[in-house]
Parts: structure tokens; C-alpha cells; sequence
């Protein structure tokens, strides 16, 4: 890390960047005439307006300017259509009791916003956005369409405002350069310069397609957009890379520079998040996926920045960009050494990603050509979607030990009804369905096919729901999109190629050991009857605290490698990955199953009942994939062997496997090739995905008690990497309850 990168990056831990915000300018585009446009047009005239107005700055020794510093658009959406809104989106359907994870935010109306989509980076990029503006103009003048013309007028006036934010920011420098020494003084003078090209061309060097890229990147969140990636990056910014190289104008040096002067402000906003009592801080989306293999032949696709990313986290010890790291048969060894020397480092990166079993995947369902599939990237958390060409809306949740309580409970909870007082949809006070009395499940089967119906009827509902959630217009986003402006249609109208919905699977390993433990207790052994056991679990396990120990000890648990257990899990997914891809969304999209719990196996746990694999009352379900809190008690191999039994031909949304690693086992390189064997492992198995902890409890105690000593200590949470002191406690206990392994 070059000085002046330390610099910068103590600055953003000081909060410096904090002081050029503004959250509401109190502005409107709306009068009488206005008011008559339609709402694409609307928006766009007040993004433009917010640009024009919006503060700008520059910090000492920046290499890439730019951030975001205004938190609320100019007022574009009339009185009427508040009031009208939309009557069927709540962001939190049925009182959470179906676990939606809807849009993360809203606009006055309630419809969502969009997220979660990579622009086309690459495209954008190869013909800047005075390239793009000049040919929607064309298309506008060569359409009758009213709607393409209103969408072609909204993407012309949204852009046309990025390149006027552009030249602000070329004047900025100009002016800095006039009062800066020599050094500073030049380097200011070439960074107007690169504006200058943005204004009127495509970017011709790597350090203007940076430029470019976090432009167009952080109005993308200006226009209000969530979650948004950075897609192949490597892939992307290469061409530049390579020209320049040839013709040396840039160094090896100055480009990781460059790349981590682009990375540090892409930090900027890791406090102004979503979640949990309004943020989890650095759930920000901000990924960039590297390695892989070529779209046009299924080859190795790593090249020089696929090494310098992952060089620039091990330099920085900030938490974005996250770094998703795709691997596949061909992936050369020394990737796999530096990646798993980042690993070491404590910071949650990189998420390894399977090509050789995600392609696959994605090729299941029939709209994907192999072309595409073969250039997916991960999306906000662990998605898998096609940059450019995706539009991925995470909405749907099914959690299988609420689909179990019910199951047990006739369609109620053992703990009542979550927001009884204000709950909606409710049919005869139940929101499972009426499966039967538990006496009537003489058999272990006429059980199982109970929660199998219960989780069909979460998924049902669920999906029914989320089709009747709308998106609302984002012109400046779906410019980005390489289908909309073909089609002339915004995003959220069915302009991108693909459309996607994921649904997750929460807490699957807690109900195969629950399933495991009633079907050996009541009806293997028959040492109690079901209503017997239903009992015990309604009453917190009050009085059968042996009980409840020599199950958590003495009974089969997925990730020991026992087939009993492992079985039971394999025959949920594959019913749930069935049903789930039985559904269409609204656009006519798949429904792709994933296994992932994203926040669930903290918030949604509060809902449950104590549950049969000795897991008590309100208690912390398993994340992801993974076994149960100190469940695995046979080591990493035993793990992977246990997840290899599952089929993941039909999870192309994922399924991520967290594993947490004690910082001795990757310290010599010795360790870190043994941790790179154990995942080539799980990946020759089928598994997908892989993310990783890298820490010790004694560090994570020590850092609950003196925070202020630990401002940097990072660990990966479910689909993101945070700052261990910033986490609510209680996920800071998760964390520090999961399995800790040695190599």
C-alpha cells in the first residue's frame, strides 16, 4: 500500500468523506407542467436536477473522484399516485411470517426499488456515454412507439446529466491544480484531462475506464438503486490494462494504485445500508467476481488483474469491494496460493465460486445459452447472475423449521402468531396449512410428508406474493442493461434478457437433525410417543434437560458424514429444489431454488419453538448451508463429505457452505495448501460455493470487550464481510458459536 492510499484510507476510518453528505436538498421538479410527464421522464428530470445541485469534492491524493452526497431525489411523484400506491407490496409480507426479503427500498408509491443486477460494464465502457447517448437519440428518432419514446427521452436526459456531473468535476480539478504543487498540480491536470475524454468519448486508458466505472456505479446508487455489483472485473477493465501496458504508459505499480484508489471509495457508503433496525453496515452488494473461464470456449479466463485484485484486499483491510474468486478445474495453482493467503488474513475473502458445477446449474433451466452462463458473476451476496443481461430479485425465503413446527403443530406456531395484533392473509388464525393432528403420524413418512407439504405451501404463497410486487422505473440503471435499450423498455419493464427470482432455503440441517432425532426417538426406538415429544418441545424442553443434551451429543448430525442424517437433507432439497422451479414470476422468469439463509437464522429464529435437534426456544438456527452451532464434531473432511451427498443440479441461485478456520491452520503455506485441497474436494464432490472465516474467539471476545482496539478486524457475516465491532451482538455471538476448524 503506497502512502498516499494509507493516507486515504485513514482518512475514511476518521469519517472525512462523512462531511460532504447533504440527505435532502428539499427539491422538486413537480409544477403544472410536469406533472403531466410520464413518471420515467419525472424521475430522470429530477436526477438530473440532483446532479446539478448535488455538493462535489476532492480529497488530498485521490486518484478517482466521484461518491455519491445527496440521499433523497428532488420530489417527482405527485400527490395522486402516493396516495394511490401500490396496494399489493409491503416490504415485509404477511408480518415476516413467509420470510420475504423484499425490495430494500421503496419509492413514495411503494413500488420497489431496483437491485442486485451487474451493469454491462464491459459495453458501457467500449463506447462511453456520449456513444450511448447518441444512439438513443437515433432509436427515438426512429420509433412511433409513445413508450419507447418516453423511455428513450428518460434515459437521454439521465445520462446527459452523468456527463454534466463529469465536467463539474473536471472544473473541480482544474481549479485544485491551479493552487497544488508541481507533482499534484500534473497528476490534477491528467485526471481533468480523462474527465474531459468521458465528456465526449469512450475511455481510451485503464485509468479512465476506472473513472468511468465509479461514475456510472455510484449515480446507479444515487438513482436508487441497492446492492449493486461490479461484475467480472478483471474481465472487464483488461482490454485497458493490456493496451496500456503494450504501450507503457502504465505500471504494474501505478495500476494497483489505481485499482485500490477505486476500491477505497467504494467504502464510502458502507453505513447507509439496509437491515436489521435500518442497516447492517457494509451490506452494501459491492462485489467483484474474478477468474473463471471465457464465455466463447469454457477456457481459463485469469489474467494479471485477476492476481492484482486479490493483491489490492490483501493491501487494504476494508471491507469493499467483496471479492468472489471463480474456480474450475484449469484454475492455475498460484491463484489458488494467493487466494488462500487472503484467507489468511482474516478478512472473509475471497468466496469461492464453482464453475464446474454453477454452469451446470445454470444450463437446467432452458432460458440460459451456455454463452452467458459461462460469463455469470456473483451479485449482492452469493447470487449467481449474468452481468449486463439480469435482472435477480432476491425475494423468497422458506424456512424449514417453521415448515416443521408446523408440520408438528397443525399450521401454528408453537410460540403464537408474529404480530398477531396486525397480521393479515390469515386463514382461521394459521399461516401453515391444516396437516393433521400429530397422533394421526403413525409413520415416519406420513410426518415427513407433512413438512414437505408445508413447504410447498411456503413456497406457493410466497411466490404468489412476490409476483404481485412491481418495480418502479430506473432509466438511468437500464441504460446499463444490454437489452433495454434494444427493446426500448426500462428495467422494470421487461427490457433485460433474463429475469430471475431466488428463493432461499433457511435452516435446512436444523430440521434434517430434527427429523433424524423424532424419527429415532418415536419411531425406531419408540421411546416416546410424537405428541410426547411435541410436548416437550412446546414446553422449551422444561424438565428433559438430559434429553435435550444427549440428543445434541449422542444423535446423528448432518456434517459428521453419517448417512442417516445426510440422506434426510438430501431428499429436502431435492423436494424443495422441485417445487421451487415449478413457479414462473411475473415477467416469465424462472424461480431458481438456492440454499442460503441470508439474515434468517438470527431475526426469523425468534419466531420458532424449541425444535427437535436439542435447539431450544428462540434460539440461533444454522447459517447457509453449514451444520448446526458445534454440531460438526468430525472435522472439515467429514463436513464437505456430508454437503457432497446433496444434488446441486438444480440450486442455480447456490448454496453456500460457511466454514470458519482457525488462523494457525493458514499460516505456513503448508496450511493454506491443505485448505485449498479441502475445497477442490468440495468442489470434485458438486458443492458450489464456499465462504470462509478466518479467526480466532479469543480475538473476537477480546474485541467485544475493547472495541476500540479492533477497528479493522473484519468477518464474514452471511453474504458479506463487515467490521466485527460495527455487528449487533447477537450476530457477533453466531459468529463466535460456529465451528472453529484446523486444517
Amino acid at each position: 500500500m503506497t502512502e498516499r492510499i494509507n493516507e486515504l484510507r485513514e482518512l475514511f476510518f476518521n469519517g472525512d468523506h462523512k462531511k460532504y453528505r447533504v440527505e435532502d436538498m428539499s427539491l422538486s421538479i413537480l409544477n403544472d407542467e410536469t406533472e403531466k410527464l410520464p413518471f420515467c421522464v419525472r424521475k430522470a428530470l429530477s436526477f438530473k436536477l440532483m446532479l446539478e445541485k448535488m455538493p462535489i469534492f476532492l480529497q488530498g491524493g485521490e486518484l478517482i473522484v466521484g461518491g455519491k452526497t445527496v440521499y433523497k431525489l428532488p420530489e417527482y411523484v405527485t400527490q395522486y399516485e402516493k396516495e394511490i400506491g401500490n396496494q399489493n407490496f409491503e416490504t415485509k409480507g404477511y408480518n415476516n411470517a413467509f420470510d420475504i426479503t423484499f425490495n430494500l427500498g421503496q419509492d413514495d408509491r411503494g413500488f420497489g426499488l431496483a437491485d442486485s443486477s451487474i451493469p454491462a460494464y464491459g459495453r458501457i465502457l467500449s463506447i462511453g456515454l456520449p456513444g450511448l447517448v447518441a444512439d438513443v437519440k437515433a432509436r427515438l428518432c426512429s420509433t412511433d412507439d409513445r413508450s419507447k419514446s418516453d423511455y428513450y427521452n428518460s434515459v437521454i436526459i439521465s445520462c446527459k446529466a452523468a456527463i454534466g456531473l463529469i465536467h463539474r468535476y473536471e472544473s473541480l480539478l482544474r481549479d485544485a491544480a491551479s493552487d497544488s504543487p508541481d507533482n499534484r498540480a500534473t497528476e490534477l491536470e491528467i485526471m481533468a484531462n480523462n474527465l474531459c475524454v468521458l465528456t465526449t468519448d469512450a475511455p481510451q486508458t485503464y485509468w479512465q475506464a476506472v473513472q468511468l466505472m465509479y461514475f456510472i456505479h455510484f449515480l446507479i446508487w444515487a438513482e436508487g438503486g441497492y446492492l449493486i455489483p461490479l461484475g467480472r472485473l478483471d474481465q472487464i477493465l483488461y482490454p485497458y490494462y493490456a493496451d496500456d501496458k503494450k504501450s507503457e504508459t502504465l505500471t504494474d505499480d501505478f495500476a494497483l494504485e489505481i485499482m485500490e484508489s477505486f476500491f477505497l471509495k467504494l467504502n464510502y457508503e458502507i453505513d447507509r445500508t439496509h437491515g436489521e433496525n435500518g442497516k447492517f453496515e457494509s451490506d452494501t452488494g459491492q462485489s467483484v467476481t474474478i477468474g473463471g473461464v471465457r464465455p466463447e470456449d469454457g477456457s481459463d479466463a485469469s489474467n494479471e488483474l485477476t492476481y492484482m485484485v486479490l493483491e489490492a484486499k490483501c493491501d487494504m483491510r476494508m471491507t469493499d469491494p467483496k471479492v468472489h474468486l471463480r474456480v474450475h478445474k484449469d484454475t492455475p495453482g498460484e491463484i489458488w496460493k494467493k487466494a488462500a493467503y487472503l484467507n489468511s488474513l482474516g478478512m472473509g475473502f475471497p468466496t469461492y465460486e464453482n464453475d464446474d458445477a454453477i454452469i451446470p446449474a445454470f444450463m437446467t433451466h432452458d432460458c440460459y445459452t451456455l454463452e452467458d452462463a459461462r460469463d455469470y458473476s456473483a451479485s449482492g451476496c452469493w447470487e449467481m447472475i449474468i452481468q449486463g443481461k439480469s435482472l435477480n430479485r432476491n425475494l423468497g425465503m422458506v424456512d424449514c423449521l417453521r415448515a416443521l413446527e408446523w408440520a408438528l403443530n397443525n399450521g401454528q406456531y408453537f410460540l403464537g402468531i408474529p404480530g398477531e395484533e396486525t397480521a393479515v392473509g390469515l386463514i382461521d388464525g394459521k399461516y401453515g396449512l391444516s396437516t393433521g393432528r400429530v397422533e394421526w403420524f403413525d409413520t415416519f413418512d406420513k410426518l415427513f410428508n407433512a413438512f414437505k407439504v408445508q413447504i410447498k405451501h411456503g413456497i406457493d404463497m410466497v411466490s404468489s406474493y412476490c409476483n404481485r410486487s412491481q418495480l418502479t422505473p430506473a432509466p438511468f440503471y437500464s441504460a446499463f442493461m444490454d437489452d433495454c435499450i434494444e427493446k426500448g423498455k426500462d428495467i422494470s419493464d421487461g427490457g433485460c434478457r433474463y429475469y430471475e427470482t431466488d428463493f432461499q432455503l433457511a435452516s435446512l440441517t436444523n430440521a434434517a437433525d430434527s427429523l433424524c432425532a423424532i424419527k429415532k426417538l418415536c419411531y425406531d426406538d419408540k421411546e416416546y410417543t410424537l405428541c410426547e415429544l411435541v410436548d416437550i418441545l412446546k414446553s422449551n424442553w422444561e424438565g428433559n434437560e438430559l434429553l435435550r443434551q444427549r440428543i445434541l451429543n449422542e444423535f446423528p448430525k448432518f456434517g459428521n458424514d453419517d448417512d442417516e442424517v445426510d440422506f434426510i437433507a438430501k431428499e429436502i432439497v431435492d423436494f424443495y429444489t422441485r417445487e421451487v422451479t415449478k413457479h414462473r414470476n411475473s415477467f416469465g422468469g424462472p424461480y431458481r431454488a438456492r440454499i442460503s439463509s441470508a439474515l434468517g437464522y438470527v431475526v426469523f429464529s425468534q419466531n420458532l419453538g424449541a425444535s427437535a435437534d436439542g435447539r431450544v426456544a428462540r434460539g440461533f438456527t444454522a447459517d447457509n448451508l453449514s451444520p448446526h452451532l458445534g454440531a460438526d464434531r468430525e472435522g472439515p473432511t467429514s463436513v464437505i463429505n456430508s454437503c457432497g451427498k446433496l444434488n446441486y443440479k438444480n440450486l442455480a441461485g447456490g448454496a453456500v457452505l460457511d466454514m470458519k478456520f482457525h488462523p494457525s491452520s493458514l499460516k505456513t503455506d503448508e496450511g493454506r495448501e491443505k485448505f485449498s485441497a479441502l475445497i477442490k474436494a468440495y468442489f470434485e464432490k458438486g458443492g458450489e460455493q464456499v465462504q470462509i472465516n478466518v479467526t480466532d474467539n479469543a480475538t473476537l471476545l477480546d474485541a467485544k470487550a475493547h472495541p476500540e482496539n479492533y477497528r479493522d478486524l473484519m468477518v464474514r457475516v452471511w453474504g458479506f464481510s463487515t467490521y466485527f465491532i460495527s455487528l449487533p451482538e447477537k450476530y457477533q455471538d453466531h459468529i463466535i458459536a460456529r465451528t472453529t476448524f484446523s486444517t
